[in-house]
């Protein structure tokens, strides 16, 4: 039995501690539900500064603020403490596996930027930055020193997340003149010193659309089985671009999965080693939607003085560059999107299973997988809702709440859909194709951050509706998923919200018992629900 004293001081000084980190952070947190503010502690959960996960030095003639140094008795050796914000516990805390771009920046939003701990989000984007290389920054950072460029989304949720620091910081603007230490200033470039080449953030934001404007192929450096025991040879190659007719960015091939559905099976019983689960080559849904909102943002900036390109470069011709003009692209992607995405009742293609919904992908090489319904769309009918049709996606809303919302998390794949399998089990060892060493990650499981994507979208597309009860019925059905979330995190022992769930919310063992994007994400979804 614990004794009493020990138990008050103990208790009390935990309290204490968390009223005290709650004081620090947004008017937003300082003000709001006890759920809220639990939700925000996970930030300080899951970002600190891990001698073993470092981040990538910033340039010494960054403009203040910067991040504290500290010397090392040993070497004496002057080391920049810049946090880093783990994926999630306890499987990506520490070493390689903490820091990923991708849910970096499907987080910051939420656990940074709406908390208001705006230094270290600056930090983050800077630091990522500096490792841009092939257009693309690194999912898997490695210190900046061995990082793998594998991904294709990360680097567009980078870009969104310096468009949300720019209309939430005062002053944020600024960020865009901050400057950036390139290691790899060129494609083939060694790493370079910190400092040795600098460039203002603008300029590294130009060199990235660019580079997708300019069509852009690759092979990864060290490819082969040292690099990544799983993957086919042809998997290595890579390329990125942007459709000319379309405005849609597109990128990868059948062999690798570049988006953050980036399972690759690793079974040879199974007959699954070397293929990716998702592999979502061509157009992925919310990667066009990052791009337009970033092209969006980037049309306002220009306008405001603040980033000095109002075109992009396209590849040489015989008569010398040209030049595409960003509001050109913009009007591009929005003349196209829903002729290309929307599937309605008319639609008689043979690779259709289901209507009212919007395809995952276009012109993947697996056909078929264009026609799945996924919730990817989600993200995007929240990040760039100029895009769509405002009855087609209440439509497709619909869909989602019938078929792919689960207790706690939306399911990655639809039920009727033949390689469905709903129970995440990373260590089966069977002969099963579709679950071995759990290829099917990303193919039924229930993740909890699109849950925040659906309560978002929700909300935000039922106030296009103009109809005060659909809305008053849309906020009340958010209400009641959100109440199961948060008697989810107070029987939580890691007392944040987790990765997934398997079917009908039931407990994953294989999966992060506290998740960034999961609990960012619904810090979110309550954030937009104080607005109303």
């Amino acid at each position: 039995m614990v004794p009493i004293y020990f138990d008050l001081i103990i208790r009390n000084s935990y309290e204490l501690l968390l009223e005290h980190g709650s004081s620090l952070m947004s008017s937003f947190i300082r003000q709001s539900s006890i759920f809220i503010r639990s939700l925000a502690q996970t930030s300080i959960q899951l970002i600190s500064i891990t001698p073993n996960s470092r981040l990538p030095l910033l340039s010494p003639n960054l403009c203040e603020p910067r991040p504290f140094t500290e010397k090392n008795e040993q070497t004496f050796e002057i080391i920049q403490q810049i946090p880093s914000l783990a994926t999630g516990f306890p499987y990506f805390a520490s070493d390689i596996w903490r820091n990923s771009s991708r849910n970096t920046f499907t987080s910051l939003r939420g656990l940074l930027l709406l908390t208001g701990r705006y230094e270290e989000a600056r930090y983050l984007v800077l630091s990522y930055g500096g490792c841009l290389r092939h257009g693309l920054i690194p999912n898997l950072l490695a210190d900046g020193k061995i990082p793998r460029y594998n991904s294709r989304d990360s680097v567009w949720w980078w870009l969104y997340s310096i468009s949300n620091y720019t209309n939430i910081v005062p002053d944020g603007y600024k960020i865009l003149s901050d400057k950036v230490s390139r290691l790899y200033p060129t494609h083939d470039s060694p790493i370079q010193p910190v400092g040795s080449h600098d460039q203002f953030l603008y300029d590294v934001i130009h060199e990235v659309l660019r580079c997708h404007i300019q069509l852009l192929s690759f092979r990864e450096r060290g490819a082969g089985h040292s690099l990544d025991p799983n993957m086919n040879d042809e998997g290595f190659n890579n390329q990125i671009g942007v459709d000319s007719k379309t405005g849609f960015v597109f990128g990868g091939n059948r062999w690798n999965c570049g988006t953050w559905m980036d399972k690759m099976g690793s079974s040879e019983k199974a007959s699954n080693k070397g293929h990716p689960a998702t592999p979502r080559d061509g157009s992925a849904i919310e990667l066009i939607a990052l791009c337009r909102t970033t092209i969006s943002w980037l049309i306002h900036m220009n306008k405001k003085n603040y980033y000095p390109y109002d075109s992009v470069e396209t590849s040489s011709g015989t008569s010398g560059k040209t030049k595409l003009l960003l509001t050109d692209w913009l009007n591009r992607i929005d003349e196209n999107f829903e002729k290309e995405f929307w599937i309605d009742e008319s639609n008689t293609s043979g690779f259709v299973n289901r209507r009212q919904i919007y395809k995952d992908t276009i012109n993947s090489t697996l056909q078929w997988t264009d026609y799945q319904l996924r919730p990817n769309f989600l993200i995007a009918a929240v990040i760039a809702p100029e895009m769509f049709n405002k009855t087609n996606i209440w439509l497709a809303l619909k869909q989602v709440e019938t078929i792919l919302l689960g207790k706690y998390g939306i399911k990655t794949l639809d039920p009727s859909d033949y390689n469905y399998v709903g129970d995440y089990v990373n260590d089966d060892d069977s002969h099963d194709y579709k679950r071995a060493h759990g290829f099917n990650y990303h193919n039924g499981p229930e993740w909890l951050w699109l849950t925040g994507y659906y309560l978002r979208a929700k909300l935000y597309w039922s106030k296009q509706q103009n109809d005060s009860i659909t809305l008053k019925e849309t906020v009340k059905h958010i209400r009641k998923i959100i109440s199961l979330h948060m008697d989810l995190l107070n029987l939580n022992d890691w007392k944040g919200l987790p990765e997934l769930t398997n079917v009908d919310g039931q407990s994953c063992s294989y999966a992060c018992y506290i998740q960034s994007c999961s609990c960012a994400t619904f810090l979110e979804v309550l954030y937009d629900l104080s607005k109303i």
